[in-house]
């Protein structure tokens, strides 16, 4: 006879959606484990069997938006079509508003304010941004196989930049004018880059 189902990895979906939740509004350190119970409407006790203490907390925060972001990052490039990739990856970005999530984003700027204190944490926030810019830097030079290697690079990084801040000020409901600057400089950047081939 075969067993009831787990429901565990269901359950810790739940429980980190809630604390990437309650970081956003709160941060880290005014995350606290009865927000996150709430938040998730399980029991204060289950949440911490799932999190521990504070320090595991953090770490397991850490794991879940840095492998959410590499699965997304992963998965956005691979959906992207053979031509035109980049001009498809930036509309993407910034007029697709439900590929980001900016209780994600919030939670990722929360684990960056704590690097300063972390080497360890600081080198895998870094090497996450830096992960997402190579993926973006590979479809620009998928796509403009002329541009020189620094046109791609300073394009990569400004589209970027600009999509980073874009998606951590989402909270403000800035005007949609706004966030359509924001994609027509980002328009331009590739524009710069000459025609895709």
């Amino acid at each position: 006879m075969a067993g009831r189902p787990s429901n565990r990895d269901e359950r810790y979906a739940q429980v980190m959606q809630a604390l990437v939740r309650c970081v956003a509004r709160f941060g880290l350190e005014g995350a606290s484990l009865t927000q996150i119970a709430a938040e998730a409407g399980l029991t204060r006790p289950l949440i911490r069997h799932h999190l521990g203490n504070r320090e595991e907390m953090i770490a397991a925060l850490q794991g879940y938006v840095l492998q959410s972001f590499s699965e997304q990052t992963e998965a956005l490039i691979a959906a992207l079509p053979d031509d035109a990739a980049a001009a498809a990856l930036v509309d993407i970005l910034f007029l697709d508003t439900t590929g980001s999530s900016p209780d994600m984003v919030l939670a990722f700027a929360a684990l960056t304010a704590r690097a300063a204190e972390d080497t360890d944490l600081r080198a895998a926030c870094r090497e996450s941004l830096l992960e997402f810019e190579a993926a973006f830097t590979g479809v620009l030079r998928q796509d403009h196989p002329l541009a020189d290697d620094h046109a791609i690079n300073a394009a990569a990084h400004g589209i970027v930049a600009l999509y980073l801040n874009v998606a951590s000020l989402a909270p403000l409901d800035m005007p949609q004018e706004w966030a359509h600057t924001a994609h027509a400089l980002a328009r331009s950047l590739l524009s710069r880059l000459g025609d895709p081939s």
